[in-house]
C-alpha cells in the first residue's frame, strides 16, 4: 500500500519544481524588460540633452565665427593705422574707419543653459567618454577663456581708450568710425600710438587666438555629437 503514496509525492515534487522554474523565468524576463525599458528611457533622455547641447553649440559657433571675422578685419585695420606712423599722409575722411576700429568691443553671448542642466543630472549621463570630455573642455575651459577675454577687452576699451577718444575724437561709433578733432596732433602723439599698439596686442591674444581654438574644439564636439545622436 506504500508504493502509490511514493508515486504521488514524486509527481507533486516535479510539478512544484516546474512551477518554480516558471516563476523564476517570469521574474527574469520581467527584470530584463524593466532593465531594457530603463535603458531606453535613459537613452532618450541622453539624446534629448545632447540635442540641446548641440543646438547651443551650433548657435555659438555661428556667432563666434562672425565675430572672429570682424576681429580679423579689426586687426588688419589697426595694422593699417599703425603703418601710417611716423609719417602720416594728409587727413582723409576714409581714415575715420581705421580710427574707429580701435575703439569698441564685441562680445559673444554664449549658451550655457544645456551644460548647466547636464551638470545637474550628472556628467556620467553621457555614455560616450570622448564626447563627455570634449563637452566639458568646451564649457569649463574655452568658454571661461572667452568670457575672460571679453572682460579684458572691455576693460582696455573703457579704461584706456575711451578717455583718450572722448577727448580727441568726435562722431564716435563703436567698431565703425571716429573722427579726429585735430588729426595732426593725434598722429604726432606717442601715447596714441602706444594705446593702439596695446589694443592690437590685446585683440590678438584675447580674441583671435582664443576664438580660433574655441571654434576648432566646438567643431570637433559637434562632429562627435552628430555621430552619437545618429547611432
Amino acid at each position: 500500500m506504500a508504493r502509490p503514496a511514493k508515486v504521488v509525492r514524486a509527481v507533486n515534487w516535479r510539478h512544484g519544481m516546474g512551477e518554480l522554474l516558471l516563476i523564476v523565468a517570469g521574474i527574469l524576463i520581467a527584470l530584463a524588460i524593466s532593465d531594457w525599458n530603463d535603458s531606453r528611457v535613459q537613452r532618450e533622455q541622453e539624446i534629448a540633452l545632447l540635442n540641446e547641447i548641440r543646438y547651443g553649440l551650433e548657435t555659438d559657433l555661428a556667432a563666434l565665427e562672425s565675430n572672429l571675422q570682424a576681429f580679423r578685419q579689426g586687426a588688419d585695420d589697426m595694422g593699417e593705422l599703425l603703418a601710417l606712423f611716423p609719417s602720416p599722409p594728409p587727413y582723409d575722411p576714409s581714415m575715420d574707419r581705421l580710427f574707429g576700429t580701435a575703439y569698441g568691443i564685441r562680445i559673444t553671448n554664449l549658451n550655457t543653459a544645456a551644460f548647466e542642466t547636464l551638470k545637474s543630472v550628472g556628467l556620467q549621463s553621457i555614455s560616450n567618454q570622448d564626447l563627455r570630455v570634449g563637452i566639458t573642455l568646451v564649457f569649463d575651459h574655452f568658454y571661461e577663456r572667452l568670457n575672460g577675454g571679453h572682460d579684458v577687452d572691455a576693460q582696455v576699451t573703457f579704461d584706456i581708450l575711451r578717455p583718450y577718444y572722448l577727448h580727441h575724437f568726435e562722431d564716435l561709433k563703436f567698431n565703425e568710425s571716429a573722427t579726429p578733432m585735430d588729426y595732426d596732433s593725434v598722429m604726432r602723439d606717442p601715447y596714441f600710438l602706444n594705446i593702439v599698439n596695446y589694443r592690437l596686442e590685446v585683440l590678438k591674444r584675447n580674441q583671435l587666438e582664443t576664438y580660433e581654438l574655441a571654434i576648432a574644439q566646438i567643431r570637433m564636439v559637434l562632429q562627435l555629437l552628430d555621430e552619437e545622436i545618429s547611432r
